[in-house]
């Protein structure tokens, strides 16, 4: 019979292993009935005239002093239930008398010595359902018996560390279908790949399934440099799990790829090896993107069975009810002092920290490990909580300062100036423009194995692959640290721009200096503007017009969008070269608009940004000003959508002149509108906002220029109508569905009553 103390399992893990246990002994459903904080209900059968009421309570840590006590407080409740059958359930090891004693709490008859389920119980219900022991592999994993085999099989082979680091974690993990998929392959395969993305959880799931065969009995062989190494450590015969993660990263690819030194043919022949020998396991992780990779580059992979043995694994979406349970599991087994959980509790705070778009299991740990919150006390707690989740940059800013190299620096930078996101091929030209600048300024040396070095220094930990060659941000708070960073240390904004190869990532330094914190960046690129003015001027005037085979093609940022930026750090910065160079930038402009026409919403916006300055001559500023608004409204006459109007119409002043040519200019746009878009644009339109914006743009038409709309309201209206009823007419409105409208209420309840079992052992 199963021996265990139940100490492995949360509060809520002891309530769903219970249900599953009495659902195999009495083969009925059972579910999980809550009826509100301290309702004294955990789980309900109720069928006919049955009304079988199951409580749950753990009491590991207070012991049966602890469950009597508060059993005293849940008899009023009970009465007031009136179950047929009241059944305790409780992790704490009970006696004959004890029994007795807990029964005598209740009225007579209300609760049997029989119905009263200890330790005792439930690792005799254990014994009697094994697939249930099976299916909860947290309660054996971290179990203390089980620690002590693998301690004695781990010794032998120097993973001791590992296997004690895994039965500490192993009470935090969110148990998924993938441990169970990757145990059957490896059962009938003998070997089992794990791939997928960074920080989507290889390792752990690795991790569990070595510790488990080291319970079996078997001898780990970790793996530390090639498979060669392996093939020299194995033993015909002999129970063994060779353990080798990351084995297609930079320790076997090498910088010449997968098939330096055959090293696709020794990985085939040792899988074969293992394959052949009945008592051995092999266990490898790797990137998705180098698995494929390697696929791609091996000939000898691709007509191999390797394939086979993958279990790809996916970055979570994680649902409410997951990422409930991560912080769940994470409160419930932390050091964190009683104050501290109360005030994560307090008004019910951790539905905030579960529904924050930035969720992610590393920041759950940082926040309830102890020795990192304490010097905040436990008043200011909810406060941390709050700005470590708006702004988690905490975690990564040690490591960005001194445990990463210059060229980890440079691609982080890169990645900032593109948004957090690139192809391979874009990276490769933009980090080395810009690694190039740094070392020249900061005189540190480079190499050609620069980029690949800073990938794999970074991949997981900053950053992660993203489609089918590119990079990006591991996690949106990566970029705040950045941000924060070049805020903090301006010269970085220099360097950016000075080592750009793209106007974008001007834009995205001078949109970062009109953030909050920003002054210092629009300072530090005043002072520094000679040298970053010979780059700027170079991507502000390369070309965007590229000839195809099958015609013209556009890229980049448009000539206006240029003209834009420069118009506003040139007035933010008079009297340098950014403004000497602004009547250049804007003949060009001319140029593109003599050849393809104006942008026009990209016109608006910089109409409107020549009203705002205040630091330029006025004689450029209106010559500027009324040369691109002749430009836009010829454009408009011919074609114009009603979005673009609606820009040109905010953005010109009629001065309430009838006669006035910009108002003569808009009148004719609007009937080239009407006449042209306004009809396609409508049948065009597939959402509820949609119709709505084409409303807003038709009554600023009115209210503007004085035009007639009615009838083009009318039609929208009338589109919209049949839109509605032929997208809600058959829509599934009933909320069962995941995701529906009533899915949410239903799930804040659940996670409610789980939370509620931390404010007392139970």
């Amino acid at each position: 019979m199963p021996d265990y103390d139940f100490h492995q399992l949360s509060a809520h893990d002891l309530e769903i292993l219970t249900r599953d246990l009495f659902q195999a002994e009495w083969k009925v459903a059972i579910e999980n009935f809550k009826v509100g904080k301290d309702g004294g209900v955990d789980l309900r059968y109720a069928q006919g005239p049955s009304n079988v009421i199951i409580q749950v309570k753990h009491y590991h840590k207070t012991g049966f002093d602890g469950l009597c006590r508060d059993l005293a407080k849940e008899v009023a409740k009970v009465e007031k239930l009136a179950p047929a059958r009241y059944i305790l359930v409780t992790s704490v090891p009970l006696s004959p008398g004890n029994k007795t004693t807990i029964a005598n709490i209740f009225a007579p008859g209300r609760l049997l010595t029989q119905d009263i389920v200890g330790q005792e119980g439930l690792n005799n219900l254990l014994g009697r359902h094994p697939d249930v022991e099976g299916k909860h592999f947290k309660l054996w994993l971290a179990s203390r018996a089980v620690l002590d085999r693998v301690l004695h099989n781990a010794a032998v082979t120097k993973s001791e560390f590992k296997a004690r680091r895994v039965y500490e974690q192993a009470r935090r993990y969110v148990e998924s279908s993938a441990y169970g998929d990757a145990m059957r392959i490896l059962s009938k395969s003998g070997v089992a790949i794990i791939a997928g993305p960074p920080g989507v959880g290889k390792t752990t799931l690795a991790d569990l399934i070595l510790y488990s065969h080291l319970e079996q009995g078997y001898q780990a062989i970790i793996v530390d440099r090639d498979v060669e190494e392996a093939s020299e450590m194995f033993q015909p015969g002999a129970r063994q799990i060779f353990y080798f993660d990351d084995f297609m990263g930079a320790t076997y690819l090498g910088e010449n790829g997968l098939t330096t030194r055959n090293n696709d043919r020794v990985l085939l022949d040792f899988i074969s090896m293992v394959r052949a020998s009945s008592s051995s396991r092999l266990v490898l992780t790797t990137r998705e993107h180098i698995y494929s990779q390697a696929m791609s580059r091996s000939e000898r992979l691709r007509n191999s069975e390797i394939d086979d043995y993958r279990v790809v694994l996916r970055m979570p979406a994680y649902s409410p009810l997951q990422r409930a349970r991560i912080l769940y599991n994470h409160l419930y087994f932390s050091e964190l002092p009683a104050e501290y959980r109360s005030e994560l509790l307090r008004d019910n705070f951790y539905l905030q920290i579960v529904r924050h778009e930035k969720f992610n299991p590393r920041l759950i740990e940082w926040l309830s490990t102890f020795r990192r919150v304490k010097e905040h006390g436990p008043a200011r707690y909810q406060t941390f909580v709050s700005r470590l989740l708006a702004d988690p940059s905490e975690i990564w800013r040690h490591a960005y300062d001194h445990q990463i190299s210059e060229a980890s620096r440079s691609l982080l930078l890169t990645l900032l100036s593109t948004e957090g996101k690139i192809s391979s091929s874009n990276l490769q030209i933009a980090f080395d423009a810009l690694h190039a600048h740094r070392a020249r300024r900061y005189h540190f040396q480079t190499g050609p194995g620069d980029l690949n070095g800073a990938i794999r220094d970074l991949n997981g930990s900053f950053i992660k692959p993203s489609g089918v060659d590119g990079y990006e941000v591991l996690d949106p708070s990566v970029l705040d640290l950045m941000n924060t960073i070049v805020r903090e240390e301006t010269d970085n904004a220099v360097d950016i721009i000075a080592g750009a190869c793209d106007f974008a990532q001007v834009q995205q330094v001078w949109k970062l200096s009109g953030s909050a914190g920003g002054s210092g960046i629009v300072a530090a690129l005043a002072v520094n503007q000679s040298r970053i003015v010979e780059r700027y001027e170079l991507l502000s005037m390369r070309n965007r017009r590229r000839e195809t085979g099958r015609g013209i093609s556009y890229h980049g940022t448009t000539f206006e969008s240029r003209l834009l930026t420069t118009i506003e750090m040139a007035n933010a910065m008079p009297g340098g070269p950014i403004e000497h160079f602004l009547g250049r930038l804007y003949a060009r402009v001319g140029e593109e608009h003599r050849q393809c026409g104006p942008i026009l919403t990209d016109v608006a916006e910089v109409l409107r940004a020549v009203d705002r300055c205040g630091n330029l001559a006025r004689v450029t500023l209106d010559q500027i000003s009324g040369e691109l608004t002749t430009a836009a409204l010829e454009d408009a006459k011919t074609n114009c959508s009603g979005g673009e109007l609606a820009e040109l119409v905010g953005a010109l002043d009629t001065g309430g002149d009838p006669d006035s040519p910009i108002l003569q200019g808009l009148l004719s746009a609007f009937e080239a509108y009407e006449t042209n878009s306004f009809y396609d644009e409508l049948s065009e339109c597939r959402s509820a906002e949609e119709f709505d914006r084409m409303l807003e743009d038709l009554d600023l038409f009115r209210s503007s220029i004085g035009v007639d709309v009615d009838g083009l309201v009318d039609s929208v209206k009338d589109r919209q109508s049949e839109w509605e009823n032929e997208n809600y007419s058959s829509r599934d409105d009933d909320g069962t569905h995941y995701g529906g409208r009533g899915d949410g209420p239903y799930i804040d309840q659940e996670v409610v009553e789980m939370f509620n079992t931390l404010r007392g052992d139970s």
